[in-house]
């Protein structure tokens, strides 16, 4: 696959996608047509130095002139074998490039739009596009060289048998061009219904993707029937609307068979009463059956290619609607280029002008909500996942005026959901790129976590972040996260494969390990969304303490409901049902301030004790929440 970054193609219509692709791969598409176009051409031939042996007198023996028409055929036929090896190669080529090309644009795509596309299209859409219909965009592209040699040897042997028989020829340039049209009505509706059959395909792949993702949560549930039976119908759909494709198919396919059949017949009959009256020789009738014979290829590429050209049609407005989805935060071209290592990081107070919460420079800040949906919300506004929505400023600008790489190496959020992609450990750790590996052995790795973990057992805070190259900034990170059971449950240590979605890990270890990732992007401000929502108390309020001290004098913003968290945190903001900041202090003040009986401190205590799984807080039972 080349290494060259990939333009952006045109997207306005399905003729103009296609005709970027077939640019994509011009060249081996040119040098393809002329060897095809060649061999092509000396297949249409052949007929006629047959014809001309036949009539040079081949009963008198091997006379000069059949050593001539040998040796030509000869000559011909290792032409023939370099020019159709030679189109068949660089062919594949050009199939190569355009699938490699969707298949990038594609991931191009879903990397750039994130969330976005997810909104917009399916899973299995996204899958299909992938695995079906970019080999069917390449088709189209590799058939066209074909497709070109069979047309021009297709006029070549027109002329050759108009310059033999006017009659003849004219029955070959009307009754060939009859025969691809009447082909050409079974491709519409075959179209058509193999555009249904691919939605079908790929509600079948989103069903299947989304059973396999959360097996583990419907054998929970005992939900495995329900998603079975959906399974099963909407396999049945995808079958019964495969039958409807094969049965057009099936049409087509005997018309590709009858038809130039019956063209041969006619040809052969007109030749054959024309060679009785004498007015063709023996060696004519024979060419001429040759050439109407091979008349059938260039019909066969013909109907082929309308076969494929509908199937890339359905295709190509499938990739496009997915290459249409727009990013809703940065414009296309600044998603193409976006690289935080080489955005400039902006420290300042971060204000969303929405709720009116100002998130203090060099503090550990807490967001609380009761509905923990208004705080997430908030903490996502905060990473301009949005250009649409309220303003948020960093250091009195706001981030839609910056560029997004600027705002990406300000501003880190790690979502609630841990999601880890399929690698080894320091490749889901130091997802920038920003460490180089080091030749280090697993024993010395792991003794030396264990080393740090066991120093760390009576400790509550921990020392900031290594800054050094190397592992150990990863496995201080590690050590902040508490993820050193991590480490030691792969066989390799960090260069240990976590599978696909980290699967392999509890969901407490792959929160850990998200966490881990994000402290190591050592953002000056990092929002961090249920950082421990997945952690024992112990674990939680050891891993609370060790952040706040890693990211001392840094900005870190946690949305949370934890009292074990909310102790460690510096100021701690309230939201009310409206998104708006409601009341602002530290932890151990609000609950102070709830034991006076203020209202707003009431209502946060409302929340703690929510999340503590404690009854509820009144005015009248004030009982202490997470002392």
């Amino acid at each position: 696959m080349p290494d060259a970054p990939l333009p952006q193609p045109p997207t306005h219509s399905v003729g103009a996608f296609l005709r970027w692709l077939l640019r994509r791969a011009l060249t081996p598409v040119l040098l393809a047509t002329v060897a095809a176009t060649t061999s092509n051409v000396i297949q249409a031939i052949v007929p006629g130095f047959l014809g001309a042996a036949l009539d040079s007198g081949i009963e008198t023996g091997l006379t000069p002139r059949l050593w001539a028409i040998g040796l030509g055929l000869l000559l011909l036929f290792g032409v023939y074998a370099i020019a159709d090896t030679s189109s068949d190669y660089i062919r594949i080529h050009a199939w190569m490039r355009v699938a490699f090309d969707v298949d990038r644009l594609v991931a191009r795509q879903v990397s750039t739009t994130g969330t976005d596309l997810g909104r917009q299209t399916s899973t299995g859409e996204v899958a299909s596009i992938v695995a079906s219909d970019a080999q069917y965009l390449a088709n189209t592209i590799e058939r066209l060289p074909g497709l070109i040699g069979a047309s021009v040897s297709f006029v070549v042997v027109a002329v050759l048998m108009l310059n033999t028989s006017v009659r003849l020829g004219l029955i070959a340039l009307i009754g060939m061009p009859l025969v691809a049209w009447i082909v050409t009505l079974v491709i519409k509706p075959l179209q058509k219904r193999q555009s249904y059959q691919r939605e079908a395909q790929s509600q079948v792949t989103t069903i299947t993707t989304d059973t396999v993702a959360g097996l583990r949560v419907l054998r929970g549930i005992g939900g495995e029937d329900v998603f079975a039976r959906r399974y099963r119908d909407a396999s049945q759909e995808l079958r019964r609307r495969g039958v409807s494709v094969a049965r057009t198919q099936s049409v087509l396919m005997s018309l590709q068979v009858l038809l130039p059949g019956l063209f041969v017949a006619v040809v052969v009959w007109v030749a054959a009463r024309m060679a009785v009256t004498g007015q063709i020789s023996a060696g004519e009738l024979v060419t001429f059956y040759g050439y109407t014979a091979y008349l059938s290829w260039p019909l066969m590429e013909f109907s082929h290619a309308v076969q494929d050209y509908a199937r890339a049609r359905v295709g190509a407005r499938r990739a496009l609607r997915l290459l249409t989805v727009s990013p809703t935060a940065g414009s296309v071209t600044e998603r193409l280029d976006l690289d935080p290592a080489r955005g400039t990081a902006v420290t300042g107070p971060l204000v969303d002008q929405a709720s009116g919460v100002r998130v203090t420079p060099g503090r550990m800040t807490a967001l609380v909500a009761a509905d923990p949906d208004i705080s997430a919300a908030l903490a996502t506004r905060l990473g301009r996942f949005h250009d649409d929505g309220p303003v948020v400023t960093l250091a009195n600008r706001p981030l839609t005026d910056m560029p997004l790489a600027d705002v990406r190496a300000s501003v880190v959020v790690s979502g609630a959901t841990a999601q880890l992609f399929t690698g080894t450990l320091r490749q889901a750790l130091d997802v920038r790129g920003d460490q180089a590996p080091q030749p280090v052995g697993v024993a010395a790795l792991v003794a030396a976590e264990d080393e740090r973990a066991s120093s760390a057992l009576d400790q509550d805070v921990r020392a900031p972040i290594l800054r050094a190259d190397g592992d150990d900034r990863l496995l201080a990170a590690l050590e902040v996260a508490d993820a050193h059971d991590v480490l030691s449950s792969l066989e390799h240590g960090l260069a240990g494969m976590v599978t696909e979605k980290g699967r392999s890990l509890s969901g407490g270890q792959r929160q850990r390990v998200a966490l881990a990732r994000a402290l190591l992007t050592e953002a000056p401000t990092l929002v961090l969304i249920e950082p421990t929502s997945a952690l024992d108390s112990h674990t939680e309020s050891r891993v609370a303490h060790r952040v706040h001290e890693a990211r001392r004098d840094r900005t870190t913003v946690v949305v949370t409901e934890s009292p074990l968290v909310l102790e460690a945190c510096d100021e701690v903001v309230l939201l009310d049902a409206e998104g708006r900041e409601r009341v602002r202090s530290t932890h151990r003040d609000l609950l102070a301030r709830a034991r006076a009986g203020e209202a707003d401190a009431l209502a946060y205590r409302a929340v703690v004790a929510r999340a503590a799984g404690e009854a509820p807080v009144t005015a009248s039972a004030p009982e202490e929440v997470g002392r």
